[in-house]
């Protein structure tokens, strides 16, 4: 699968199926948390005496992301064991929630780790037979 970029966050999967992104909400609490240096320790500005000047840095200060809601149409190939990888502007999948496209399969959706997430596609008359389908995704992403 080619990868998909929107707003600074790329789904890369296994397999063949694509990736739509149909939205993409930020969920903002407060004030836009975002990553400027507002110290920079740039100061070059001396002190009457010849102090130094005021040097103070932000750089312990981890990257935040804001909360996301995210919607995406995964194409009519995705089956068994496929995965999608999120990078970018994320850091953590907080919550997700599939629904399959095709009424003859069981979509199922692990979250392996922070940032990925593994297909479980089987086949709804025996619950067990590999199948395809196409999948609705919601997501939160931190």
């Amino acid at each position: 699968m080619a990868a998909t970029t929107h707003r600074g966050i790329t789904y890369t999967g296994t397999g063949t199926y694509t990736t739509s992104v149909n939205i993409d909400l930020p969920l903002w609490a407060g004030v836009d948390q975002d990553e400027t240096g507002w110290l920079d320790g740039q100061s070059t500005d001396g002190y009457p005496g010849n102090l130094s000047g005021f040097q103070a840095t932000n750089t312990q200060v981890a990257a935040r992301h804001s909360i996301r809601l995210v919607a995406l149409t995964l194409s009519s190939a995705l089956t068994e064991a496929n995965t999608m990888t999120l990078t970018g502007e994320c850091s953590k999948i907080l919550s997700c929630v599939a629904t399959g496209a095709d009424a003859t399969a069981n979509v199922r959706v692990v979250k392996t780790s922070d940032l990925v997430l593994t297909f479980d596609v089987e086949l709804s008359s025996d619950g067990t037979t590999d199948d395809t389908s196409g999948a609705e995704l919601w997501l939160l992403i931190a």
